[in-house]
């Protein structure tokens, strides 16, 4: 069978180059055909399979999203990893290699996205084949070594929630998995691949123990359960130093370190405790429709869009509990302008989610949602959460509940469990997918409000714009503590709130992805920006690109409600220039196909004008004529709907959007907080840069192009008319005044009405010549006039 040595390298380690594994089983399965195994892969298979057992077909079906072509591409791996197992298998070594390549290959795929879904199609469906053989020995771990990416995927899953109580339960059932896997491999007889199956499962053994150990320290420090004395930082630190990790492990491990050791460090510190407060997360988004109009534009359309939500019972998987023909908004939203606009619409009350945490007592996390729909056109779901009683490491967790990389919970209802309040069998995955259902849900409700006898190019793809990277958290504080070393003392300012650690994720930009067990423990907010307003007493407002904190413990709770209003209103901007300018980058699309079409026209008529071709110059020339009337009317749709989007941001930053000039200070303050600002400078160049593209120098050009062939064909026409009175001309010459003087007098040998008839003939054919030429010459004449006098 040969030594380890000779066989080592055909069995692949993650994160090492497996192209020996792949030409050794690509060699393998041809041998098998050769043999005529009853298992062997046809040609067309294999072929297939070497294709779907490669990083850029990996890489290709990662890029299309999990929304475009993950559905299809599980299919595909359903379809072929089944037939390559069961080949494999049939031949010796095959499964240990098959398996260990797979899971060499899955690992370079996870390295290109945070979704799981293909990744785990793809593992399951090969060990779930393979188990279906019934392996034994070094093929039962390799393949259980190949099942452990599972546990691989929820411990990510687990660290993308930033719930400590997460990470701890998992990382402890990933460690006891791996353990087994280790001992079975330790156990192996002598095997070719015995030795890179023990290195392969000690390294993941060693590395998820580390994870877990470092997670358990880091939950006991913030706990208060242990203090930084209990904690052996020196041990765990020699371990990841010296611990032979992989260099991509030893990189996360370190950062996994790190969250600890700033826990650790801050032990003794003043830490911030909420005692009473709420948190607001805003998906903004816009809605399109055809032509300039919109659903902004249209205050009953937006009654109409909230009864037909209220007939369908529910959007997305919430039910709607309520629909108010309102915003739930206070008088200080009551200003108007002479138009009678003013910031108001529809609201969708929707029934709460729980997040509760399976097998404890804790209580779960009541979250109520509610879609605003504005006839501004800044629209909105919103999820709001109650803070009462919550340490710095618990508004941590809820805070990055924003995150659209939140981790996916049905991967782990073990730990985490998010779903409807009248509904604890339905498992949800993430808020940001909770949004994205209700919002497939209004679409389906839009398309009935599309107007049909629009044109066909006016009509967005997606009647509804939102990014799902575009999120805001506000949250405010009302009363909190100065938490030192577990004894708390009430906060007498809140502006004190910004020195405490345990501030940092209401004071930092909240990111994609996770860096540690606890990154945001590591947040730097020495750069915190802090914004003044007119109506509070002794606040604290601080904004950054996604998460504003609003605090003040001497104010009424009406007024700090007021500017929770505008936070709301200044972070569901995002959604509605997101909207504007998808309307500009599809105007600007529709152009460039446009302008293709002129040029290639263009093209057309310098051929047919040098191939001399009337018929085809004729052709082209209309078809040109009417794309430049097309393009026209589209640049009169744009200029429509941008100067309809000016009037809203007129009245957006009007004095009369508000009911007193002081408030209008305020609205202004938290607008430029939420950099307001940079939006509309976003969409006025993206404006800009549209209609001052090279559509107009072209368009002119066309219209002188144009032009010319006009002037070419006019010229022929007038050549072709001067021909014509040349031959009538001879013809009357030689006819002539004495011709028919001499018919009179001779009558060319006629006589009686015979004679009188012939003449009357001939004049009659005279005169209409005459009249022919004369309707000629002056249409000739008009048509130059009114073409020079337009270009003119």
């Amino acid at each position: 069978m040969g030594t380890d040595e000779e066989y080592a390298n055909i069995f692949a380690l993650a994160n090492e180059d497996a192209e020996d594994a792949r030409a050794w089983l690509s060699a393998a399965f041809i041998a098998q055909r050769g043999e005529g195994s009853e298992y062997a892969l046809t040609s067309e298979q294999q072929e297939d399979i070497r294709e779907v057992l490669s990083l850029d077909w990996w890489q290709s079906a990662v890029a299309d999203g999990a929304d475009d072509g993950h559905a299809a591409h599980g299919i595909r791996l359903g379809n072929l990893l089944p037939a390559a197992v069961r080949a494999a298998s049939a031949f010796p070594l095959g499964g240990v290699v098959l398996a260990m390549y797979l899971r060499n290959l899955v690992n370079e795929a996870w390295e290109l996205n945070w979704d799981h879904s293909l990744i785990r199609a793809a593992v399951n469906a090969a060990v779930d084949t393979a188990d279906s053989l019934a392996p034994d020995g070094a093929e039962a771990v390799a393949w259980d070594l190949l099942r452990f990416m599972n546990q691989e995927f929820d411990v990510e899953t687990a660290l993308l929630t930033g719930d400590l109580r997460a990470v701890v339960l998992v990382t402890a059932e990933a460690v006891a998995r791996i353990a087994a896997v280790r001992q079975s491999a330790g156990d192996l007889p002598a095997h070719p691949g015995r030795r890179r199956l023990i290195a392969e499962t000690r390294f993941e053994h060693r590395y998820y123990r580390a994870i877990h150990d470092i997670a358990v320290a880091t939950s006991d420090l913030l706990t208060r359960r242990s203090t930084p004395a209990d904690v052996d930082l020196a041990r765990i630190t020699t371990l990841i130093d010296r611990g032979g990790f992989r260099p991509n492990d030893a990189s996360e491990l370190r950062g996994h370190l790190a969250s600890l050791q700033a826990v650790h460090d801050a032990a003794a510190q003043p830490w911030l405790h909420v005692d009473e407060g709420r948190m607001r997360i805003v998906y903004g988004f816009g809605i399109l429709r055809p032509g300039a109009d919109e659903l902004s534009a249209d205050h009953d359309a937006v009654r109409l869009l909230a009864d037909a939500g209220e007939k369908r019972g529910r959007l997305g998987p919430l039910r709607v509990a309520k629909v108010l023909r309102r915003l739930t908004l206070s008088d200080v939203w009551q200003g108007s302008d002479s138009l009678g606009r003013r910031y108001r619409g529809s609201t969708f009350q929707l029934e709460d989610m729980l997040l509760a945490v399976p097998g404890t007592d804790a209580e779960p996390l009541r979250i109520r949602t509610r879609v605003q729909l504005s006839e501004l056109g800044n629209h909105a779901v919103l999820f709001d959460v109650d803070l009462v009683d919550a340490p710095a490491f618990e508004v941590a967790r809820i805070v990055n509940l924003a995150t659209p990389v939140f981790g996916d919970l049905t991967e782990i209802p073990q730990a985490l469990h998010l779903h409807p309040r009248a509904a604890p069998g339905t498992h949800l995955s993430r808020l940001s997918d909770v949004t994205a259902a209700i919002l497939d849900d209004l679409r389906v409700l839009l398309q009935p409000g599309l107007d049909p006898s629009g044109d066909a190019h006016d009509a967005p793809a997606d009647p509804i714009s939102a990014r799902s990277g575009s999120f805001g958290v506000h949250v405010t504080i009302e009363r909190a503590s100065r938490d030192v070393t577990g004894v708390r003392t009430s906060l007498l300012s809140a502006r004190e709130i910004a020195g405490l650690w345990g501030a940092q994720p209401l004071l930092h930009p909240l990111p994609a992805g996770a860096s540690g067990v606890a990154d945001w423990a590591m947040y730097d907010v020495d750069a915190v920006h802090r914004f003044e307003l007119l109506h509070l007493n002794d606040e604290l407002l601080a904004a950054n690109s996604n998460v504003t904190l609003l605090a003040s413990f001497r104010s009424p709770d009406y007024a700090v409600s007021e500017i929770e209003s505008f936070l709301t209103f200044a972070h569901s901007m995002h959604g509605m220039y997101e909207s504007w300018q998808v309307r500009v980058r599809d105007h600007a699309e529709r152009i460039s196909e446009l302008l293709t079409d002129v040029e290639r026209q263009l093209a057309a008529a310098d051929a047919s004008n040098a191939d001399d071709d009337y018929a085809t110059q004729r052709e082209v020339t209309d078809q040109l004529g009417e794309l430049i009337r097309v393009i026209e009317r589209a640049e009169l749709e744009l200029q429509s709907f941008v100067q309809s989007k000016h009037a809203i941001m007129l009245f957006i930053e009007a004095p009369a959007i508000v009911s007193s000039p002081a408030l209008r200070v305020d609205l202004d303050t938290v607008l430029a907080s939420n950099r307001y600002d940079l939006l509309r400078e976003g969409f006025e160049r993206a404006v800009r840069d549209v209609l001052g593209s090279r559509l107009q120098p072209l368009l002119d050009v066309c219209h002188r192009r144009l032009g010319r062939i006009l002037d070419d064909r006019q010229a022929e026409r007038e050549r072709r008319t001067e021909r014509v009175e040349r031959v009538l001309g001879v013809i009357l010459a030689v006819i002539g005044i004495s011709g028919i003087a001499s018919l009179l007098q001779e009558g060319l040998g006629l006589r009686g009405g015979i004679t009188w008839w012939f003449v009357v003939a001939i004049l009659t054919i005279a005169v209409a010549t005459g009249v022919v030429m004369l309707v000629m010459s002056r249409r000739a004449g008009s048509r130059h006039h009114q073409r020079h006098g337009a270009r003119r």
